[in-house]
């Protein structure tokens, strides 16, 4: 099958990506607007992308109607944010916070969360996720004003919480985080099923 990219919309571009990069990790945002209301929201175009300087990557899409996410729009007043790891146990309420509210209403009462005070950024760490990452804008990328173009947003890693029993000596317990990832539709994946291969050399 060959596909041309100038003969697919965006639709079939997104269900061609989607199915073939896949398990995507989900970051689970956490924002404020300018009156202080917060903004929670599940992402899976999102990845590591610098260890010295930690830098992290998520990539919010302009909705269908071609408006901004809340989340964007946060961020261009209050530039930071805590970034949560989503555990299987809570891939529920997680869910719950991809629901389309009206700006200015917080997923977070919505989805039945409570939230913890973060120590280094003004938005709050979800009490509900066993890892947290407190970070502060670095930029945003804009490709595009039509609907579904991408934002990458680039974010630094100030501090990092991480519930006890998953850190051992510096790493971090697979099996007691539990995360979960995007597949297509409405498709999620664990990460119990695991094998390893030695690098060569």
């Amino acid at each position: 099958m060959e596909l041309a990219i100038a003969d697919l919309d965006a639709t079939a571009i997104y269900k061609l990506m989607v199915g073939s990069i896949q398990p995507r990790p989900i970051a689970w945002v956490c924002t404020r607007n300018e009156q202080g209301v917060l903004n929670l929201a599940p992402f899976s175009f999102f990845t590591l992308v610098s260890v010295n300087p930690p830098i992290v990557a998520f990539a919010p899409l302009r909705k269908p109607d071609g408006s901004e996410k809340d989340t964007v729009l946060n961020l261009e007043t209050c530039p930071e944010f805590t970034l949560n790891i989503v555990s299987h146990a809570v891939v529920e309420k997680m869910n719950q916070t991809s629901a389309p509210l009206a700006r200015g209403e917080s997923e977070i009462g919505y989805a039945g969360l409570s939230t913890t005070p973060a120590l280094t950024v003004q938005p709050p760490r979800i009490a509900e996720a066993l890892i947290h990452f407190e970070c502060r804008l670095r930029e945003i990328q804009r490709f595009g004003d039509e609907p579904m173009a991408g934002r990458l947003v680039l974010g630094d890693i100030v501090h990092v919480q991480v519930a006890d029993p998953l850190y051992d000596e510096g790493r971090i317990l697979a099996d007691k985080l539990d995360a979960v990832g995007r597949m297509a539709g409405n498709t999620y994946s664990t990460t119990r099923d695991t094998f390893d291969i030695e690098r060569p050399g």
